[in-house]
């Protein structure tokens, strides 16, 4: 069975004075059938800093051209006495 990816990126929340960037590939997943897709990776450095994150996104959501797309949320690493949370959608496929 066929495997792809989607692209992700966007900005963590605001806090402790800053924002981070963000952005990669999801883990390969079965085309055609249910299915997550993993994400993990690393923000932009900031202040002597930087957060790491690992989540997976939500179920399918189906676009009417056929093409569907994932939603995401979750907490990044604590690094310098604080954290940040990500969320977003992935590119349609």
């Amino acid at each position: 069975m066929e495997k792809h990816s989607h692209a992700y990126s966007g900005s963590t929340t605001y806090n402790d004075g800053h924002i981070h960037h963000y952005g990669g590939v999801t883990a390969k997943a079965k085309s055609g059938v249910p299915h997550c897709h993993y994400m993990e990776g690393t923000t932009t450095y900031y202040e002597d800093h930087e957060h790491e994150y690992c989540t997976k996104t939500g179920p399918v959501i189906m676009l009417p051209n056929g093409l569907h797309y994932h939603y995401f949320e979750t907490r990044v690493k604590l690094a310098d006495g604080h954290i940040h949370y990500i969320s977003g959608f992935t590119s349609a496929d």
